[in-house]
């Protein structure tokens, strides 16, 4: 189905829904409904293909929105300040969900590259940039020298960069 369509439908089922949790965030119906389609202009920008609860998402949207209108409003106070100067000082480091979702993607992309590897390598793989194991631990687990692991693992390594540079 279209993206446009799901993320239309989904507006229209659970809209009351989304009124009420906006009109919550805002403390009334007033600025619930400017809200509402605020956050669903961003969302039917997204890809709801890859959105996984689109419901949650929608909603995290809203209140990223409200944070950020409440913030602004805030710092509109500040008496006579330059707005940019002062957004820019207090940018808001927590990554979007688009970002988080696109990370997700990709983590999961490379675990598949790292699983489908040998046991063993993927196993040092996993110990070391994963559990945070030092090379002579993992060696020590899996039965290797200490030089064979560290071969193991950069090799692994070097096969997941080839895999995610021919994949862009």
């Amino acid at each position: 189905m279209d993206s446009k369509r799901v993320s239309h439908r989904l507006y229209q089922t659970h809209r009351t829904a989304f009124l009420i949790y906006a009109g919550r965030l805002t403390g009334g119906p007033q600025n619930a409904e400017d809200l509402v389609q605020d956050a669903w202009i961003r969302f039917a920008q997204c890809r709801t293909s890859e959105i996984t609860a689109p419901v949650s998402y929608f909603k995290t949207i809203m209140r990223n929105l409200f944070q950020f209108s409440r913030k602004r409003s805030q710092l509109e106070k500040i008496d006579n300040a330059d707005f940019e100067h002062v957004c820019a000082s207090v940018a808001d480091p927590a990554p979007s969900p688009e970002q988080i979702a696109n990370a997700r993607q990709q983590m999961n992309k490379l675990l598949n590259i790292i699983d489908s590897m040998p046991i063993r390598q993927g196993a040092a793989i996993k110990m070391y940039h994963f559990e945070g194991l030092k090379l002579r631990e993992i060696a020590a687990r899996l039965e290797l020298s200490v030089s064979f692991t560290q071969h193991l693992i950069a090799d692994g390594v070097n096969l997941c960069s080839q895999i995610r540079e021919t994949e862009r």
